[in-house]
């Protein structure tokens, strides 16, 4: 009997051992990813900072073409 309760405490620590080592790693891993979003933000705003606004040819005439199109059903009925 005493053999097994032996491996039994013996399996009891392995577990939490390997609980907390896998606690620690998830907060690891936390750790790491939030450090890469951030970096990944910080690039972000980075480049979009040194990019230049401009609208393109087609996004500026959506709107005329589209109010033809609506004019030109209108008349054809």
């Amino acid at each position: 009997m005493s053999s097994v309760e032996t491996l039994m405490s013996m399996h009891r620590e392995d577990m939490a051992l390997l609980r907390t080592e896998a606690k620690q790693a998830k907060r690891e891993r936390l750790d790491s990813c939030r450090e890469m979003d951030q970096a990944f933000k910080d690039l972000r705003s980075k480049l979009s900072a040194e990019m230049p606004v401009t609208s393109s040819f087609s996004f500026k005439l959506r709107a005329p073409i589209a109010f033809m199109a609506t004019l030109m059903g209108v008349i054809s009925f």
